[in-house]
């Protein structure tokens, strides 16, 4: 029987300390068998790393180069944390197609992104092979940064229609509850490779026929997928998915140097000097400090809004007395995270203030990743101007009654709008995201504003 091997990798998420075992691994299979196929799934890219912020994932890109891979499609870390040139010229350079068919040039979905293509053919062995590509829809993020954004299904569908194949598969950044329902839905497709939710499927999944098969996050997993032919009809006769442990891969002699050579570069890409500060600006987990002060008033000047909500961990270092470099504003708020406006009537605000004060003492020492925070400790809830009275059970605005027909404005960013810590976020009906500019970008215009461009 003939057999074909799948090599895919997800949500690395610029985790390059894994990266030089999973080249050499990959890199090693790609020499001994030039039939197999290698894809990575989206969020490779994390411009929480140095190497990655200094050359906006183009670094990224020149890494998938080497191998390199057969195809690619986007996640919501190319997809949404870029701006949008960023994104139209990441891959100018790549030695492998980018798949997507859901990401537009315009929102009103006339043309397909420039830098993709819907699916691509290859052909091994004689059998046709069709490689679709499919990214989240985060709606307003894309539509911000001036792309369309289709629902997924619907885009897969009109695809796998269109084509004509011996073997579909589907390299998808939805996650697994949509990769279920797309096997459900899409019975064409042989096998879904699988990202976004950070799912690990050990030795894959089978729903109604289709292969799903994902390879955890941030590379400690390689995925392995074979497909098996009968040899007298050419038809698929069996499918197998597993995966392979990155720390227990052997360790190229040269690891370390590795991984220090990808920090070192996005330093000297960060080097610029941003500001001269006259004293340490310092920064504290656990409570309001210079920098959470500094940053509210940026926020509230930024988006116009009327206090800014966040959690103090986000603010990961203090910065330097003297010259201040974009590296050192970089590691203060290494976040891919963007501000978003939030208008709330008065009786929204005072659902929010109680749903804080019931959760602000348990989430506080709460180790955090994901949701865009890239942080240690969720750290204390910062709600400058809004206050609750325990005594009197009563939610504050400034000290006194809120004005339940009232809108007030509240900034936030993607980490209190999409983890469920708040419930009353999610209803609230009209958001505004800022877009490209991440939360240290602001930062940056605020320093200058405050301590001049020449210190």
């Amino acid at each position: 029987m003939k057999q074909w091997t799948i090599w895919h990798t997800n949500d690395i998420h610029s985790h390059l300390e894994k990266w030089p075992r999973i080249f050499a691994f990959l890199r090693e299979k790609r020499l001994a068998a030039t039939d197999d196929l290698f894809f990575d799934i989206g969020d490779f890219i994390d411009r929480v790393h140095p190497f990655t912020e200094g050359s906006m994932g183009q670094g990224n890109v020149d890494l998938l180069n080497q191998l390199p891979y057969d195809a690619v499609t986007i996640g919501n870390n190319e997809g949404a944390a870029l701006g949008h040139a960023e994104l139209e010229h990441l891959y100018d350079h790549a030695a492998f197609p980018v798949v997507c068919c859901n990401v537009y040039e315009d929102q009103a979905k006339t043309t397909l992104a420039n830098f993709a293509k819907p699916s691509v053919s290859i052909t091994k062995n004689g059998k046709e092979i069709a490689v679709i590509g499919a990214t989240a829809c985060f709606t307003e993020y894309y539509e911000a940064l001036g792309w369309g954004i289709e629902e997924p299904i619907q885009a897969i569908k009109r695809e796998v229609a269109r084509i004509e194949a011996d073997v579909i598969i589907l390299l998808s950044h939805l996650g697994l509850p949509l990769d279920e329902k797309i096997a459900m839905e899409v019975p064409e497709i042989d096998v879904i490779l699988g990202a976004h939710t950070h799912h690990l499927l050990e030795n894959g999944k089978i729903v109604n026929g289709t292969l799903l098969a994902a390879a955890g996050r941030w590379g400690e997993y390689i995925g392995e997928v074979t497909i098996t032919f009968d040899e007298i009809t050419g038809k698929i006769a069996a499918k197998q998915a597993r995966v392979h442990i990155t720390n227990d891969l052997p360790a190229p002699s040269d690891e370390a140097e590795q991984v220090e050579a990808f920090l070192t570069r996005g330093k000297d890409e960060l080097r610029q000097k941003v500001v001269a500060l006259p004293h340490q600006l310092e920064h504290n987990w656990f409570k309001r400090s210079e920098i959470s002060d500094l940053f509210h008033e940026a926020a509230c000047e930024w988006t116009k809004a009327d206090t800014f909500l966040t959690n103090a961990g986000i603010y990961m270092t203090d910065l330097p007395k003297g010259i201040v470099t974009a590296y050192d504003i970089h590691q203060l708020l290494p976040h891919p995270l963007n501000f978003i406006a939030l208008s709330m009537t008065g009786i929204e605000l005072d659902v929010l203030i109680r749903e804080i004060a019931e959760k602000e003492v348990e989430l506080r020492d709460i180790p955090l990743r994901g949701f865009g925070f890239r942080g240690e400790l969720f750290g204390a809830i910062l709600t400058e101007r809004m206050t609750f009275d325990a005594d009197t059970d009563t939610a504050l605005w400034d000290g006194a009654a809120i004005d339940p027909e009232k809108i007030y404005r509240i900034a936030t960013h993607d980490t209190f709008v999409y983890a469920p810590f708040f419930p009353i976020i999610k209803r609230v009906k009209h958001k505004e995201v800022y877009t490209p500019e991440l939360l240290r970008d602001v930062m940056t215009w605020k320093l200058k504003e405050e301590y001049g461009e020449g210190g």
